[in-house]
């Protein structure tokens, strides 16, 4: 049984032999599956079924590139009210023309092409999105981004209901939606908010440092004297207690053995020197000893008082000289 070719059948038939003669790019199976997929999508086109019309289309198109491929594509593109791509169709048959010799029905769809064109302009919607806060917000329709060259200008969109989202850096993001009917136009404006997360400010650490005054409180004094006084106190006691407690013992036996104290026999001669060096050392031990403890005592007592003072705006120095011991101070 033989199949009958239509019209559109051998019109797409002569222009894909015309595209194997004029450009020898197609194989043969590519032109043979071009046919085919044209034929589906002509009986699709037909039938109202857009979405099929144009899947067929575009898969022949791209098999052998030829305007009535494209024609038809646009038509199913018009059908699914995808005018803006629709639009694209038409103005790329027009920008590649048709050569003089080409077959006739590549002259009609070139024809074809720009009449259609021109009905459809009137029927496109366009939307103005303005967006105002930041210069660097990234803007989506129907999650497909818009470059930044178009925001703020007249922008060809499809009719029908739209979602657009904005986002930047450091603001809160914001979606609206709008629906523009046929050759309607209209714009979505978007002043974007500081998101308070993302602009919080870090607190400003205030220095704690103290204002100079004109009169710079003192170092802290170092205790080390009053320490080094009280220990040589301490060795001069002990000092000053073991010779006197050998002191005592020389007595005891010059007491025993020499009646009168300034007669003793020559052979405890060295006992009595002894005695008497004894004697002088535990009394200058002690003399040390008492004169080391004033001393650090008194470097302790003015250290507290001089601190104490620095605090109240007052300055106290302590002073130890040769039999004096004192303190003097400023404010």
């Amino acid at each position: 049984m033989t199949r009958r070719l239509s019209p559109f059948s051998l019109g797409i038939a002569a222009g894909l032999l015309w595209v194997g003669v004029a450009n020898a790019e197609p194989s043969a199976a590519d032109r043979a599956t071009a046919r085919s997929l044209a034929d589906e999508g002509y009986t699709a086109l037909q039938d109202k079924h857009y979405a099929e019309a144009a899947d067929r289309f575009s898969r022949a198109d791209a098999l052998v590139h030829a305007p009535t491929l494209t024609l038809d594509w646009a038509r199913a593109l018009v059908g699914l009210a995808q005018f803006v791509e629709a639009q694209e169709r038409y103005e790329l048959i027009i920008r590649e023309g048709v050569a003089a010799k080409a077959p006739a029905s590549w002259q009609r769809a070139l024809g074809d092409a720009k009449a259609e064109l021109n009905r459809l302009k009137p029927r496109l919607s366009w939307v103005t999105i303005h967006v105002t806060g930041s210069k660097e917000a990234n803007v989506t329709v129907d999650g497909v981004p818009v470059p930044a060259a178009a925001i703020g200008v007249r922008r060809a969109i499809n009719p029908g209901m739209h979602d657009v989202a904005v986002t930047a850096k450091g603001y809160l993001g914001k979606r609206e939606a709008f629906k523009l009917g046929e050759g309607e136009e209209g714009s979505v404006v978007f002043a974007l908010e500081l998101d308070p997360e993302q602009q919080a400010v870090p607190a400003v650490v205030r220095s704690t440092a103290p204002v100079e005054s004109s009169h710079a409180a003192p170092a802290a004094r170092s205790r080390a004297p009053a320490y080094a006084a009280l220990g040589v106190a301490g060795a001069g006691f002990v000092v000053g207690g073991i010779t006197g407690i050998l002191a005592l013992g020389k007595r005891s036996t010059l007491q025993e053995h020499c009646p009168v104290p300034d007669e003793c026999p020559d052979e405890y001669s060295d006992t009595v020197s002894a005695y008497q060096t004894l004697g002088i050392i535990s009394g200058a031990g002690f003399v040390v000893g008492v004169a080391g403890a004033v001393t650090g005592l008194t470097l302790l007592l003015l250290e507290d008082k001089s601190a104490s003072a620095v605090n109240r705006g007052f300055i106290v120095r302590p002073y130890l000289g040769v039999g004096s011991i004192g303190a003097v101070g400023r404010f």
